[in-house]
Protein backbone atom coordinates (compact mmCIF):
# COMPACT_ATOMS: atom_id res chain seq x y z
CA UNK A 1 0.00 0.00 0.00
CA UNK A 2 1.27 3.58 -1.18
CA UNK A 3 2.55 5.82 2.05
CA UNK A 4 1.01 9.08 2.14
CA UNK A 5 2.52 12.00 3.60
CA UNK A 6 1.41 13.01 7.38
CA UNK A 7 -0.20 15.79 5.93
CA UNK A 8 -1.77 14.19 2.50
CA UNK A 9 -3.35 11.43 5.56
CA UNK A 10 -4.72 13.97 7.19
CA UNK A 11 -6.80 14.94 4.64
CA UNK A 12 -7.57 11.84 3.15
CA UNK A 13 -9.10 11.22 7.09
CA UNK A 14 -10.63 14.38 6.85
CA UNK A 15 -12.65 13.10 3.41
CA UNK A 16 -13.18 10.09 5.27
CA UNK A 17 -14.70 11.33 8.30
CA UNK A 18 -16.69 14.12 6.67
CA UNK A 19 -18.51 11.58 4.41
CA UNK A 20 -19.67 9.65 7.79
CA UNK A 21 -21.11 12.94 8.58
CA UNK A 22 -22.76 13.96 5.46
CA UNK A 23 -23.47 12.17 1.58
CA UNK A 24 -21.98 15.10 -0.07
CA UNK A 25 -18.60 17.18 0.49
CA UNK A 26 -16.47 19.68 -1.22
CA UNK A 27 -13.43 21.50 -1.01
CA UNK A 28 -14.60 24.04 1.52
CA UNK A 29 -16.54 21.76 4.13
CA UNK A 30 -12.82 19.87 4.32
CA UNK A 31 -10.73 23.20 4.35
CA UNK A 32 -13.01 24.48 7.46
CA UNK A 33 -13.01 20.89 8.96
CA UNK A 34 -9.40 21.27 9.01
CA UNK A 35 -9.02 25.00 9.79
CA UNK A 36 -6.92 25.35 6.72
CA UNK A 37 -7.15 27.67 3.86
CA UNK A 38 -9.38 26.64 0.66
CA UNK A 39 -6.36 26.77 -2.20
CA UNK A 40 -4.06 24.34 0.31
CA UNK A 41 -7.16 22.23 0.58
CA UNK A 42 -7.67 22.24 -2.79
CA UNK A 43 -3.65 21.38 -3.73
CA UNK A 44 -4.15 18.25 -1.58
CA UNK A 45 -7.45 17.53 -3.09
CA UNK A 46 -5.59 17.24 -6.56
CA UNK A 47 -3.14 15.28 -4.90
CA UNK A 48 -4.84 12.39 -3.53
CA UNK A 49 -7.01 12.45 -6.85
CA UNK A 50 -3.99 12.29 -8.73
CA UNK A 51 -2.56 9.44 -6.84
CA UNK A 52 -5.81 7.38 -7.01
CA UNK A 53 -7.51 8.23 -3.18
CA UNK A 54 -10.48 10.15 -4.12
CA UNK A 55 -13.00 10.92 -6.87
CA UNK A 56 -12.63 14.58 -7.43
CA UNK A 57 -14.15 17.30 -9.93
CA UNK A 58 -12.81 20.83 -9.52
CA UNK A 59 -16.13 22.30 -8.12
CA UNK A 60 -17.81 19.20 -7.50
CA UNK A 61 -18.01 16.15 -4.97
CA UNK A 62 -15.44 14.43 -3.32
CA UNK A 63 -15.74 10.45 -3.00
CA UNK A 64 -13.48 8.19 -1.79
CA UNK A 65 -12.31 5.33 -3.78
CA UNK A 66 -11.68 1.96 -3.17
CA UNK A 67 -8.09 2.74 -2.52
CA UNK A 68 -8.94 5.26 -0.40
CA UNK A 69 -11.41 3.51 1.79
CA UNK A 70 -8.40 0.70 2.45
CA UNK A 71 -5.95 3.13 3.19
CA UNK A 72 -7.90 5.28 5.75
CA UNK A 73 -9.37 2.11 7.28
CA UNK A 74 -5.91 1.00 7.77
CA UNK A 75 -4.89 4.04 9.14
CA UNK A 76 -7.05 4.42 11.58
CA UNK A 77 -6.85 0.98 13.08
CA UNK A 78 -3.07 1.43 13.12
CA UNK A 79 -3.60 4.38 15.73
CA UNK A 80 -6.53 3.34 17.35
CA UNK A 81 -3.93 0.14 18.02
CA UNK A 82 -1.10 2.24 19.23
CA UNK A 83 -3.42 5.09 21.01
CA UNK A 84 -4.80 1.84 22.74
CA UNK A 85 -1.37 0.51 23.92
CA UNK A 86 -0.17 3.61 25.10
CA UNK A 87 -3.45 4.33 27.23
CA UNK A 88 -4.01 0.79 28.50
CA UNK A 89 -0.69 -0.66 29.05
CA UNK A 90 1.50 2.67 29.53
CA UNK A 91 -0.78 4.31 31.35
CA UNK A 92 -0.28 7.55 29.37
CA UNK A 93 -3.68 9.47 29.33
CA UNK A 94 -6.06 9.87 26.34
CA UNK A 95 -4.94 13.04 25.06
CA UNK A 96 -1.77 12.36 25.40
CA UNK A 97 -1.98 8.70 24.24
CA UNK A 98 -3.57 10.30 21.13
CA UNK A 99 -0.86 12.66 20.33
CA UNK A 100 2.02 10.24 20.66
CA UNK A 101 0.39 7.68 18.52
CA UNK A 102 0.78 10.13 15.80
CA UNK A 103 4.47 10.63 16.44
CA UNK A 104 4.91 6.98 16.88
CA UNK A 105 3.42 6.64 12.88
CA UNK A 106 5.15 8.71 11.37
CA UNK A 107 8.76 8.35 12.96
CA UNK A 108 8.64 4.34 11.85
CA UNK A 109 9.37 2.84 8.48
CA UNK A 110 6.66 0.97 6.96
CA UNK A 111 8.20 -2.12 7.53
CA UNK A 112 8.47 -1.28 11.16
CA UNK A 113 5.06 0.32 11.71
CA UNK A 114 3.45 -3.06 10.06
CA UNK A 115 5.25 -5.26 12.93
CA UNK A 116 4.79 -3.07 15.54
CA UNK A 117 1.31 -2.66 15.28
CA UNK A 118 0.37 -6.95 14.42
CA UNK A 119 2.83 -6.91 17.86
CA UNK A 120 0.55 -5.08 19.36
CA UNK A 121 -2.55 -6.84 17.76
CA UNK A 122 -1.15 -10.13 19.03
CA UNK A 123 -0.98 -8.89 22.58
CA UNK A 124 -4.62 -7.91 22.55
CA UNK A 125 -5.63 -11.06 21.32
CA UNK A 126 -3.41 -13.41 22.88
CA UNK A 127 -5.63 -15.64 24.73
CA UNK A 128 -3.56 -14.93 28.01
CA UNK A 129 -4.79 -11.73 27.82
CA UNK A 130 -2.35 -10.00 29.84
CA UNK A 131 0.65 -11.83 30.50
CA UNK A 132 2.75 -10.70 33.64
CA UNK A 133 5.43 -9.22 32.41
CA UNK A 134 2.85 -6.64 30.96
CA UNK A 135 1.76 -6.16 34.47
CA UNK A 136 5.45 -5.97 35.74
CA UNK A 137 6.08 -3.25 33.65
CA UNK A 138 3.07 -1.63 34.33
CA UNK A 139 4.18 -1.78 38.23
CA UNK A 140 7.26 -1.05 36.94
CA UNK A 141 6.28 2.43 35.43
CA UNK A 142 4.04 3.29 38.26
CA UNK A 143 6.76 2.58 41.50
CA UNK A 144 9.68 3.31 39.34
CA UNK A 145 12.08 0.35 40.03
CA UNK A 146 12.00 -3.33 39.03
CA UNK A 147 9.36 -5.51 41.11
CA UNK A 148 10.78 -8.07 43.40
CA UNK A 149 10.17 -10.58 40.98
CA UNK A 150 11.90 -8.89 38.01
CA UNK A 151 14.58 -8.38 40.44
CA UNK A 152 14.63 -12.25 41.39
CA UNK A 153 14.51 -12.44 37.52
CA UNK A 154 17.57 -11.20 37.16
CA UNK A 155 19.50 -12.66 40.12
CA UNK A 156 21.56 -15.66 39.25
CA UNK A 157 19.55 -18.20 41.79
CA UNK A 158 16.35 -16.34 40.55
CA UNK A 159 13.50 -18.23 38.14
CA UNK A 160 11.58 -16.36 35.96
CA UNK A 161 8.37 -14.85 37.41
CA UNK A 162 6.69 -14.79 34.03
CA UNK A 163 6.70 -18.33 32.90
CA UNK A 164 8.07 -19.96 36.77
CA UNK A 165 10.82 -21.53 34.51
CA UNK A 166 14.35 -21.70 36.28
CA UNK A 167 17.20 -19.81 34.12
CA UNK A 168 19.16 -22.30 32.70
CA UNK A 169 17.11 -25.19 32.18
CA UNK A 170 16.62 -27.27 29.34
CA UNK A 171 12.98 -25.76 28.68
CA UNK A 172 14.17 -22.22 28.05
Amino acid sequence: MEKLTESLETYLTAVFDLLEQKNTIKVKDIANYLDIGGPSTADAIKKLQKKGFINYVPYGDITLTGKGIELVTLKKYRHNTIVKFLNKVLNIQPDEAEKNAKAVEYSMTQDVLIKFVAFLDFMEQCSCKEPKWVKNCQQTLKNGKLSQNCQSCISKEGGCCCNNKVKGSRSE
